[in-house]
């Protein structure tokens, strides 16, 4: 990785002091702090130290780390993981920052910030960026569009406009969320009529053919053994389409997420919900709870004829939220992306946002609005003609997600 091991301080009239660390090995002491900062903001698993730190291990080569720690005396009240590289669609290059995990994996990175603080701390860390780093611009995203630092944000932006504009504010994509009850009877009692007509009918049916029994691997050890079986299932399921599946599709995907599971394993957040028929596995959902929330990843489900009426995506799906209610959790975050069964059992659609910010200087401004349609023709030739539309109907081997998209759709 480009940088050595060091930290700074960014001096201000202000209250807030900030450090910036260049390694993960510098913030290993406060790690315990760390999330506990992020669980009382009510911010997302993304941003805890284990998730950023594995994340970097796998997709931080050629890339700068800039950790920003805001205290008030000696007390959080912002942490910031950022990155910097510098990309190329042809002749076009930017030296962007993003923030850590924002691509390479599905995901949104809130930042953990004090509300009341966020305006004062988004600006110290975009003057930063953009005057002592020399970025020419910073993405913010993607950010849920009901977050408060998103607005915060914004607010810094104006307030730096002479140094600093927003050229794109735009939505991503939808991503699911659901708001748990206290009783599974009283979720099944939230869904339409329709809706508990088919999970009873679905339920009964496997019941009749199958002893069902569901339980749920949470440590470390069980995890070990079991997260190489979810994979392969879940590959299956996706190969059944001529899809690779998540893990493959993704650059370094069964290596990053089998290094979460494990050390996520090591702090009870891991939930692997099973779904057995007799003794077999007939689908798996995995998810991590932090605070109140489960956050769901993948699911992987037994397919083919003998099974397709069954189901199985939609039972195992109704039982991990029975799971997760009976752990008191009061949301699930279901991912990205519109998925019509998602709603149909309780789920509602809110909108992942990105914010593209970039120097104020007109060269730059440029480079950055050209740098963006090439981007977007990348994205539309790419991804949603090729490897959305063609490659899997095509007799050809398929391969991961090409890096450059990845790097370059903001």
């Amino acid at each position: 990785m480009e940088n050595e091991l060091s930290t700074n301080s960014i001096k201000t009239d202000s209250a807030i002091s900030c450090e910036v660390f260049t390694s993960f090995e510098l913030l290993e002491g406060i790690q315990k702090e760390w999330d506990s900062f992020v669980e009382s903001v009510k911010g997302d698993i993304y941003l805890t130290y284990d998730w950023c730190r594995i994340w970097w291990e796998h997709y931080g080569a050629g890339r700068s780390l800039h950790v920003f720690v805001f205290r008030i005396g000696a007390n959080l009240v912002g942490l910031v993981p950022f990155f910097i590289e510098r990309i190329w669609l042809g002749p076009i290059w930017l030296r962007i920052a993003k923030i850590t995990g924002a691509d390479f994996t599905i995901c949104m990175v809130n930042p953990p910030v004090r509300p009341e603080y966020a305006e004062e701390i988004f600006g110290q860390i975009i003057e930063y960026l953009t005057c002592n780093l020399n970025c020419d611009a910073i993405w913010f995203g993607p950010v849920s569009g009901v977050h408060e630092s998103i607005d915060e944000f914004r607010k810094a932006c104006k307030t730096l406009s002479r140094s600093a504009t927003i050229i794109r504010d735009t939505v991503l994509s939808p991503y699911t969320t659901f708001t748990l009850p206290n009783t599974f009877k009283e979720y099944l009692q939230s869904l339409g009529k329709l809706q508990r007509s088919n999970y009873k009918r679905n339920i009964n049916l496997l019941h009749k053919s199958f002893k069902v029994n569901v339980d749920v691997i949470s440590d470390e050890l069980q995890a070990t053994a079991e997260f190489g079986k979810f994979i392969q299932m879940h590959a299956q399921q996706w190969q059944a389409e001529g899809k690779l599946g998540h893990f493959r599709d993704w650059p370094l995907g069964e290596e990053f997420n089998t290094a979460v599971a494990h050390a996520q394993a090591q702090r009870g957040r891991l939930r692997l919900v099973r779904l057995f028929t007799d003794n077999r596995v007939a689908s798996y959902y995995l998810a991590y709870m932090f605070g109140d929330c489960y956050y769901w990843r993948l699911p992987a489900r037994l397919v083919g004829p003998e099974w397709d009426h069954y189901a199985l995506g939609r039972i195992g799906l109704t039982k991990m939220i029975e799971v997760a209610i009976s752990e008191h959790v009061r949301r699930i975050e279901a991912g990205a992306g519109h998925y019509d069964y998602k709603i149909k059992l309780g789920g509602v659609e809110r909108q992942l946002y990105s914010i593209l910010v970039v120097k104020n200087r007109l060269t730059t401004r440029l480079r950055a609005c050209l740098f963006c349609k090439a981007a977007d023709l990348l994205h539309l030739l790419y991804y949603r003609i090729w490897f959305g539309r063609l490659a899997h109907k095509l007799p050809f081997r398929r391969r991961p997600l090409w890096k450059i998209w990845i790097r370059s759709h903001l």
